[in-house]
């Protein structure tokens, strides 16, 4: 029944628009990923926040602010990047596995019919030769 269900023409289609989306997710989150990295080195510099204490306190706490921003920007789009990768390497693995499945169903038919078959022949010859 699900056979019936995943072969239904309109998926097809759709995959091909699916991918597209897919690359064009995975590239946006690896262009989130590395302004993160960019906004954390910048913040994150020594040189920076020795500039900013000496001024006044509350620009020191506002970079300190910003570097936190984008430290959790970091952490966010890496994580969801890495689960984006992992859950389309687990939609792959699940489709090749149902693919092998089927065929695998398949083939045990066609051998339970040619080993009926060869049953019927070897009957058929003894019954011949006697």
């Amino acid at each position: 029944r699900w056979q019936k269900i995943f072969m239904f023409p309109l998926w097809s289609k759709m995959a091909v628009f699916w991918n597209k989306m897919f690359l064009t997710i995975i590239v946006l989150l690896i262009v989130l990923f590395l302004d993160a990295i960019r906004e954390v080195r910048k913040y994150s510099s020594v040189h920076v926040s020795e500039k900013a204490g000496n001024v006044n306190s509350s620009a020191f706490d506002h970079i300190q602010m910003k570097l936190f921003r984008s430290q959790r920007n970091l952490y966010l789009s890496g994580f969801s990047l890495f689960l984006w990768l992992v859950l389309r390497r687990t939609v792959t693995l699940l489709t090749q596995l149902a693919k092998e499945m089927a065929s695998h169903a398949a083939l045990e038919t066609q051998v339970n019919d040619a080993t009926e078959a060869a049953k019927k022949y070897m009957a058929e010859n003894e019954r011949l030769q006697k």
